[in-house]
């Protein structure tokens, strides 16, 4: 049951949208990466960010562990950065309520596959990175 709970934390947290960071101090559109599952959409950057939340949800909904000796729920704020070429050069933790969850979002972030596409900042392939919060709840 703690499974299922820490899991639906998972998914609301993964509802808030995630936010995209650009390096420029110009505003220019930036697109996320695209993973295989939502390599069918073209060109409307809403729906291929709500692809992109969906595939890492489900991704932490198949990785993620509740850590043994974790005793409170709380939220960690993982930033992931993709290279020009799309791959995961990093994975840091931004904010941390337990040492323990801390390495366990890290470790599931880690695990994502390498996207298809990469990121692109004003057309062009760049890097990206993105804040993705991930609640652990135990009931």
């Amino acid at each position: 049951m703690f499974i299922r709970s820490l899991l639906v934390s998972a998914i609301l947290a993964l509802s808030l949208p995630l936010m995209a960071q650009s390096t420029d101090l110009v505003h220019e559109t930036q697109t996320l990466p695209v993973f295989e599952t939502c390599a069918h959409i073209q060109g409307d950057q809403s729906e291929q960010q709500v692809c992109f939340n969906r595939f890492v949800m489900n991704h932490l909904m198949n990785e993620l562990k509740w850590p043994e000796g974790l005793k409170e729920n709380g939220k960690v704020f993982v930033e992931l950065k993709f290279d020009a070429t799309g791959h995961l050069a990093e994975v840091n933790c931004l904010r941390s309520y337990d040492n323990l969850a801390k390495e366990e979002a890290l470790r599931a972030m880690r695990t994502l596959p390498d996207p298809i596409r990469p990121g692109t900042v004003g057309g062009e392939a760049a890097p990206v990175s993105m804040a993705v919060p991930v609640m652990f709840t135990r009931n």
